[in-house]
C-alpha cells in the first residue's frame, strides 16, 4: 500500500479566498444538492444510488460541516479524512473513479458560475481571480486525496477477489470417507501453488485422507517450477500418509517434462480422472 498523501495546505491569501468561496456555497447548498439529485437520477452508476437511498440530513449536515471547517477556518485533516473515507465506499461500491470525477467536474462549474456571478460591489478582477484559482485548489486537491484512496482500495478489493477466485477454483472435495479429489483448472503460478499445497496438506489432515485424486486436465501447461512444486506437495502429503495419483497428464505436458529432465517416475499418473479414481477407490479399500 502506498503512503498516504496529504496535500499542502493553502498560503494565508488562498485561504481568504476560500472564505468568500464558502459563504457562495452555503448559501446555494440547498439548491445545489437539489440541482445535483435531479441530474445524477439517469446517470449509469449514480443513478440506482440516487433512487433506492433517501437522502440522510444528519450525514449531509456532517460532511458539509467539514467542508465549512476546511474552507472557512483551514481544518483540512478532517476534511482529507471524510473524502478518504467516500473513496473507500466507491471501490468497496465498485463504483467507477471516473464517475466520481465527473461528479467533482459539475461541482466545480456550479460552484465556478456562483462566484463569478456573487453580487459584491467591493471586489475587485485580482480578488476574483483568487477565488476562481482557489475554488481550483480546493477540488484538485480533493480529487487528488480521493483519486489516490480509492486506488488504493481498488487494489485491496481485487487483490481480495483473486484470491476469492483461487479459492474456488483449487476445491479439496471428499468423495466419501479416506477419499479426497483435488481438482485444478488454470494456469498455476507461485501464489497458486502455495495455496494447493497448503489446502491439500490440510485437507488429508482434518479428512484423514488415505488416497488424493489430483487432477490436471484443466491445466493448459506445467512448467519445470510448477511440477517441483507439485513433487514437493506430493512428498509431503506422502509423509502424511496418503497415496497421491496425479490424473489428466497430457501427452505433451508430459513430454515437455521429459524434456525438462524432470523424474515423472516420482509421480502415480494416470491417463483420466475416470482411472484415477478407479486407482484411488482401490488404494482406499485395501487400507480398510
Amino acid at each position: 500500500m502506498s503512503a498516504i498523501v496529504t496535500p499542502i495546505a493553502p498560503d494565508a491569501r488562498t485561504q481568504a479566498a476560500m472564505r468568500r468561496i464558502w459563504v457562495v456555497y452555503d448559501a446555494a447548498r440547498a439548491e445545489m444538492q437539489q440541482a445535483f439529485r435531479e441530474r445524477l437520477a439517469n446517470h449509469p452508476e449514480f443513478g440506482p444510488l440516487v433512487r433506492d437511498t433517501p437522502a440522510d440530513p444528519e450525514e449531509e449536515d456532517r460532511s458539509h460541516a467539514l467542508l465549512g471547517g476546511a474552507l472557512q477556518r483551514g481544518e483540512w485533516e478532517p476534511y482529507w479524512h471524510s473524502i478518504r473515507s467516500q473513496a473507500a465506499g466507491y471501490a468497496n461500491a465498485e463504483i467507477s473513479l471516473s464517475s466520481w470525477i465527473e461528479l467533482i467536474h459539475l461541482v466545480r462549474v456550479d460552484v465556478l458560475e456562483r462566484v463569478v456571478a456573487a453580487d459584491d460591489q467591493d471586489r475587485g478582477p485580482a480578488a476574483l481571480l483568487d477565488e476562481i484559482r482557489a475554488v481550483d485548489h480546493w477540488l484538485d486537491d480533493t480529487t487528488a486525496v480521493f483519486a489516490q484512496e480509492f486506488v488504493s482500495t481498488n487494489e485491496q478489493v481485487i487483490a481480495r477477489q483473486q484470491q476469492a477466485i483461487r479459492q474456488l477454483s483449487t476445491p479439496v472435495l471428499q468423495l466419501r470417507p479416506g477419499l479426497l479429489l483435488l481438482p485444478i483448472v488454470g494456469v498455476l503460478d507461485a501464489e497458486r501453488l502455495e495455496q494447493l499445497r497448503n489446502g491439500l496438506l490440510d485437507g488429508i489432515r482434518r479428512r484423514r485422507a488415505a488416497a488424493v485424486v489430483l487432477d490436471v486436465t484443466g491445466v493448459p501447461e506445467i512448467d519445470a517450477v510448477a511440477t517441483h512444486h507439485l513433487i514437493s506437495a506430493i512428498a509431503s502429503a506422502h509423509m502424511m500418509g496418503a497415496e497421491v495419483i496425479v490424473s489428466g497428464l497430457s501427452a505433451e505436458i508430459a513430454g515437455s517434462l521429459v524434456d525438462a529432465r524432470i523424474d515423472l517416475g516420482r509421480i502415480v499418473s494416470v491417463g483420466d480422472l475416470e482411472s484415477g479414481l478407479e486407482l484411488a477407490e482401490n488404494v482406499v479399500a485395501r487400507l480398510r
